[in-house]
């Protein structure tokens, strides 16, 4: 069962990839651009998940897993720099968002988003990864509970606060809301909500539900971009 949810959310991202390469075809958003990237390992982190009944633990899978935790320290940021050039977007047509505009504005957003790449920099040489096993999965991930041990002499391996995705999703909260106050648009809003939700609430993430939330952030920020971005010429 969750094997096939893992390949569902990896359709969902695919679908959602594909979307974000047509409207950066078509409008040219820097907003949509910004998010192919993790978006492409978004598909990959997933698919690796549902691919793990396939391979089982071992060198294969192991380095197949290893890309996903990459660009989840290095690309998972990038939304906030998706928000800021959202709101950038938005500001054309909707009165109020005319700070947005300014370079400080933006230069701001990547700020934000450059240091919480710092942040997670050391993950690359201080973070492995263990083989997990749970509700039939068979995986690599980056801490290991009771829940999780593959073996009874497993050595446990507690997970550490995730502060970057954290403030990524207060960042698409805020910025959503902006947009929910001047052009009652909700979605981003809703999309960054149920996403900080289905992460911090055991429930939901006991059954893997909180990959389900990256599906309907991203969701939020392309229909966001899909939005504003038909405003905008194609050569601005």
């Amino acid at each position: 069962m969750y094997t096939l949810m893992f390949a569902l959310y990896a359709l969902a991202q695919t679908a959602l990839f594909v979307w974000l390469l047509r409207l950066w075809r078509t409008t040219r958003a820097p907003a949509a651009a910004v998010l192919l990237v993790p978006q492409f390992f978004l598909i990959w982190d997933n698919l690796r998940v549902a691919s793990g009944t396939l391979f089982g633990h071992g060198p294969l899978l192991y380095w197949l897993s290893w890309p996903a935790f990459w660009s989840h320290w290095l690309t998972g940021c990038w939304l906030i720099i998706a928000s800021g050039s959202i709101l950038r977007l938005a500001s054309r047509r909707v009165p109020g968002l005319g700070f947005a505009q300014r370079r400080w504005v933006m230069g701001a957003f990547c700020l934000v988003a450059a240091a919480l790449m710092l942040y997670d920099l050391p993950y690359f040489w201080t973070r492995d990864i263990y083989p997990s096993c749970e509700l039939g999965l068979i995986r690599y991930s980056g801490s290991v509970s009771e829940a999780t041990r593959c073996f009874a002499d497993q050595p446990l391996v507690p997970n550490e606060f995730p502060l970057a995705p954290v403030v990524t999703c207060f960042v698409v909260i805020a910025s959503g809301a902006l947009l929910w106050a001047r052009d009652r648009f909700p979605w981003m809003t809703l999309g960054a909500v149920a996403m900080l939700l289905t992460a911090a609430l055991p429930a939901l993430r006991a059954h893997k539900l909180d990959n389900f939330g990256e599906v309907l952030i991203v969701l939020g920020a392309t229909l966001a971009i899909a939005r504003y971005a038909r405003a905008t010429p194609r050569d601005a």
